[in-house]
């Protein structure tokens, strides 16, 4: 059979406090827009998902530093259709696995707040994995591994290797003891729990990602295209023997 060419992009509900200033976090604009742009140039259709169906852009990443002008005025253009897709995202529970054939978790600081126990994220991206999806994430997106549990309770990243947002940024942005402060784990040790072996980045914010399988992996927000971008390749290999009749990846 074909898969279905959708992909469910899962974004934090959280938008709180973090900053040691007291400000907020949530999504990381570019890592939400930029997938979305990778999936939609590729003929995917795209659907916004999170465990409650709200969501909350992290300030920071409207910040011109993180963000081009181009993609701010698409992030202002409330009739973009970033926007309009935007605008359409899904509580988890409305969301059918079945109906998509890959999942991929953006980031942003607000992703270690909820994705580490958001049981219905987990299950749907789980039921998709089983499925013969593929499962992604990016920057602190990885932290969903940790509600993403087989059939049997197994984690599905555990014996892969997986990248994320390192320790070395987070002291670089000056939020390593917000963290702490928070009780909030970082994506090397979410991946190390769930068996998973985490490789870094050769610096913090240098594009990076991972294909291991069925599941892909990104550091930073500059890996967020990239990330996306593989998503893209590797659905086209198992899509294409699997119409065939030939197996999919394991």
């Amino acid at each position: 059979m074909s898969f279905p060419k959708r992909v469910l992009i899962a974004v934090t509900d959280y938008n709180g406090p973090f900053y040691p200033d007291g400000s907020k976090t949530g999504l990381f604009f570019s890592e939400a827009l930029e997938p979305f742009e990778v999936f939609q140039k590729a003929g995917f259709d795209v659907q916004f998902v999170s465990e409650d169906g709200k969501y909350g852009y992290d300030p920071h990443s409207l910040d011109p530093k993180f963000a081009t002008e181009e993609q701010l005025e698409i992030q202002k253009n409330p009739q973009s259709q970033y926007n309009l897709v935007l605008d359409g995202i899904l509580p988890a529970s409305e969301i059918d696995a079945s109906n998509y054939g890959v999942f991929f978790a953006a980031g942003g600081h607000g992703a270690i707040f909820d994705f580490p126990n958001a049981p219905v994220l987990g299950k749907i991206a789980a039921d998709i994995y089983a499925n013969g999806g593929i499962v992604s994430a990016v920057c602190h997106g990885p932290a969903i591994f940790n509600s993403i549990k087989d059939a049997e309770g197994t984690p599905i990243v555990s014996g892969k290797v997986i990248t994320g947002f390192t320790p070395e940024g987070e002291k670089e942005m000056g939020v390593a003891e917000a963290i702490a402060k928070h009780g909030k784990k970082l994506v090397p040790e979410i991946a190390k729990e769930n068996g998973a072996e985490y490789k870094a980045p050769l610096s913090p914010f240098a594009d990076f990602s991972i294909t291991d399988n069925r599941i892909v992996t990104g550091a930073n927000p500059a890996s967020a295209t990239s990330t996306a971008e593989k998503v893209v390749q590797l659905f086209d290999a198992i899509d294409a023997p699997t119409q065939s009749g030939a197996s999919e990846l394991k």
